[in-house]
């Protein structure tokens, strides 16, 4: 280093090169851990639990030996970091954005009117649904969900959240006894979700290292759980087919979804707030999706 210094044409250039390139590294070393670690013999204990429960042997294993399969610490690292910043919502009701979500029922006008007379959601508020989840569908998430959920689940070995345990920044994990307490609900909660992802792509033929989502598993437009997706879902467009990026897909199971927790015509204000909570648990979030439904409306 000394040497390349003194060498090198601009000295205080290189040298302060040299400097940050020690602050990025210093950043990134957490997770040179993670991204050399995809060694799926973490998913070992993971695998032998979907087998005991019912899933073919040989499909668990052809799963989890694809080249795509990787112990995802990085996304999943997101529930257990502190976290500083928040979702701006006033966003969405920004003329911008309502010119947009009256584009987008007029585009789609034909499904939304069919699929409110079928639920009694109205296009508004399944309009706004869109606009905050997805903007449309122009953000979907680009985490892998088989990856993130079964790395989500694998945590139920006391072996592999210990190895998370490391690889996650020390300096923004939540404390230890906090840490393992989130890990026992989490893993719990996205074994279910996985089967169900499973189940869902080998339904619908499709393979499960393909699809890309949020850092907690939803996909799609809808931003639908894999769960929900098997429960709540429809075929909007008729193609004997359920495709939560398909926009007619999309509509038919927000629709579905909001009747199935008890929407109706005539809902009042205060049961609709409630329902739209049962699709994302935010005060924040149903609000807004209310006031923008508010504002299309009017």
């Amino acid at each position: 280093m000394v040497y390349l210094a003194k060498s090198h044409p601009n000295p205080i250039g290189y040298l302060l090169y040299v400097c940050v390139a020690i602050v990025i590294a210093m950043i990134l070393t957490p997770w040179a851990r993670v991204a050399a670690d995809t060694d799926t013999s973490l998913f070992t204990t993971l695998q032998d639990t979907l087998i005991k429960d019912g899933f073919s042997k040989n499909e668990i294993h052809s799963l989890y030996q694809h080249k795509g399969a990787t112990f995802d610490a990085k996304s999943v690292s997101l529930f257990f970091m502190h976290r500083e910043s928040t979702l701006n919502y006033n966003q969405f009701s920004a003329q911008n954005n309502l010119d947009k979500a009256r584009e987008y029922m007029a585009t789609h006008e034909a499904i939304l009117n069919k699929v409110a007379q079928d639920t009694g959601v109205s296009p508004q508020v399944i309009t706004a649904i869109i606009l905050v989840e997805t903007k449309f569908g122009t953000y979907l998430g680009n985490r892998n969900i088989f990856n993130t959920l079964s790395t989500m689940a694998a945590l139920k070995d006391p072996s592999v959240l210990e190895t998370f345990w490391e690889m996650v920044p020390a300096e923004r994990r939540l404390e230890r006894k906090a840490f393992e307490k989130k890990a026992k609900q989490k893993s719990g909660w996205a074994y279910g979700e996985l089967k169900a992802f499973i189940q869902y792509t080998k339904r619908e033929k499709i393979s499960p290292h393909n699809i890309k989502g949020s850092y907690a598993g939803a996909l799609g437009i809808a931003q639908f759980m894999p769960s929900s997706i098997l429960s709540y879902a429809r075929d909007g467009n008729q193609d004997n087919r359920i495709d939560l990026f398909d926009h007619a897909d999309a509509i038919a199971s927000i629709g579905n979804y909001l009747k199935a927790f008890g929407w109706h015509p005539g809902i009042d204000r205060k049961k609709a707030y409630k329902i739209v909570l049962r699709y994302n648990n935010s005060s924040y979030y149903a609000n807004t999706v209310l006031k923008v439904a508010d504002k299309l409306k009017g």
